[in-house]
C-alpha cells in the first residue's frame, strides 16, 4: 500500500491516539496505521478536492469511515480548537510550506506529542523553526527512492539546540554516519562546484549566491569529516 517513502513515515510513528494526516493525498498513510494497531483515529486533510475525495473512496472501501475523518481544507486549519491531536504528519511538501502549515494551527501544534515531516527542500529551515515551538528532533532517517532522495524527521517535546553543520545535515544522520547522507553530500558537493566554477568563469564571484554557495560548499566539505 505504501511507497518507500511513506513506509519510512509510517515507521516513525509512535502508537498513540489520534494522528492527522495533513496532504493526505489518498490517505493510505492513516489506513496503514490504523490497520497496525499503531494510531486508533486519524483525521486524513488535503487542501486538494480530487485528493479528499480519492481518500474517502479509500476509507470506505477499508470501512474505516467510523475512525478516519476525510476533511477537505487548508492544512492545520480543518483542526478545531477543542481537538487534541497526538501526532501530526506532514510529508511531501516543500520544508517553506511545511513550515507555513505548522504556523497555521500554533494551538493544535502545541497540544501533539510528536511531528512527523518529510520535507522535500529547505530542511535546515525546517529544523530550525522545530526547536523554535518547543520541540527536539528525536530521530531522522533518510532513503532514495526513484533517484530521489528524502528525509524524514521525528519531533517530540523538548528543547536542544544545533550547530550550522547539525541544521543543514541532521545531527542523528551525522551520529550514524548515515552511507546515504554521504551519497547525496558527494553528488551536492560536486554540483555546488560546478555552479562555483562557471560564476568564477563568468565573472560573478562577488554575487550574493556566489558567497553563499562558497558557504555551503565548506559545510560539506565540514560534514565529510564526520561521514
Amino acid at each position: 500500500m505504501l511507497s518507500q517513502r511513506l513506509n519510512m513515515v509510517a515507521e516513525m510513528v509512535d502508537k498513540c491516539g489520534v494522528l492527522a494526516d495533513i496532504g493526505t493525498d489518498h490517505g493510505y498513510l492513516p489506513i496503514y496505521l490504523i490497520r497496525k494497531n499503531i494510531i486508533e483515529k486519524a483525521i486524513a486533510a488535503d487542501i486538494s478536492k480530487g485528493s479528499c475525495d480519492k481518500a474517502y473512496r479509500n476509507v470506505v472501501l477499508y470501512n474505516m469511515d467510523n475512525i478516519i475523518d476525510v476533511r477537505c481544507g487548508n492544512g492545520l486549519e480543518v483542526i478545531g480548537n477543542d481537538e487534541d491531536i497526538d501526532c501530526i504528519v506532514i510529508a511531501g511538501t516543500g520544508g517553506l510550506l511545511a513550515i507555513s502549515i505548522l504556523k497555521s494551527n500554533v494551538s493544535a501544534v502545541s497540544r501533539a506529542s510528536q511531528l512527523i515531516l518529510q520535507p522535500q527542500r529547505d530542511i535546515d529551515k525546517v529544523r530550525q523553526y522545530i526547536h523554535s515551538i518547543g520541540f527536539r528532533i528525536e530521530n531522522e532517517d533518510m532513503i532514495k527512492e526513484k533517484g530521489k532522495y528524502y528525509t524524514v524527521i521525528k519531533a517530540v517535546k523538548g528543547s536542544e539546540s544545533f550547530t550550522d553543520l547539525e541544521n543543514y545535515f541532521g545531527r542523528a544522520l551525522i551520529e550514524r554516519k548515515s552511507p546515504l547522507l554521504k551519497e547525496f553530500a558527494e553528488e551536492e558537493h560536486n554540483k555546488i562546484l560546478n555552479v562555483l566554477e562557471n560564476m568564477k568563469s563568468n565573472n560573478k564571484t562577488e554575487d550574493i549566491r556566489y558567497k553563499e554557495l562558497t558557504r555551503l560548499l565548506k559545510l560539506y566539505e565540514e560534514v565529510f569529516k564526520c561521514l
